[in-house]
C-alpha cells in the first residue's frame, strides 16, 4: 500500500488592515502635531546658525530689513509691545523672544534690544534659524 502525505493547506496571506490603521493614525497626529506652532512672519527670513536649539518662535516680535517691528503681522512700537506683554502676562520684566530679518544691520539690532531694555523687556532671546552641517 502507497501512502500519499496530505498537501499542506494554503498559507493564508497576512492582513493589511492593521498596517493601514497605524498609517493612518500617524498622519493623525502629524497633521494635529504640524499645525500646533503658529506660522513665521512670511517677509522675514531668519539669522541662520549651525548650534541652535530647535524651537518654534510662538508670539515672536519680527524685526524686518528695514528695522520695522511687527507682531502677528501688524507693525508696533516697542514701548507699546512691552505694554502688552507686561499686561498679558502680568510680570514686570517680560521675556522678549525677537526674530529678526537675517538682512538687518546688527547695529540696527543692537539699538533695537537697547530700545526694547529701556522700556521694560526682561530676557531677551534672538530667535535663529538652523541650517544643516
Amino acid at each position: 500500500m502507497l501512502r500519499l502525505s496530505r498537501p499542506l493547506p494554503p498559507r493564508q496571506r497576512e492582513s493589511t488592515i492593521a498596517l493601514i490603521n497605524i498609517v493612518f493614525l500617524m498622519l493623525i497626529f502629524f497633521l494635529i502635531a504640524g499645525t500646533l506652532s503658529p506660522p513665521l512672519d512670511r517677509d522675514i527670513r531668519l539669522i541662520s546658525t549651525t548650534t541652535a536649539e530647535g524651537a518654534a518662535p510662538p508670539d515672536a516680535l519680527f524685526v524686518t530689513s528695514e528695522g520695522l517691528l511687527r507682531t502677528q503681522g501688524e507693525l508696533i512700537d516697542p514701548a507699546a509691545y512691552v505694554e502688552n506683554l507686561k499686561a498679558d502676562a502680568d510680570q514686570e520684566q517680560p521675556q522678549i523672544k525677537l526674530a529678526a530679518d537675517r538682512d538687518l544691520p546688527a547695529t540696527r539690532l543692537i539699538e533695537i534690544v537697547g530700545t526694547l531694555r529701556e522700556v521694560g523687556a526682561g530676557r531677551i532671546s534672538i530667535v535663529t534659524e538652523r541650517i544643516a552641517r
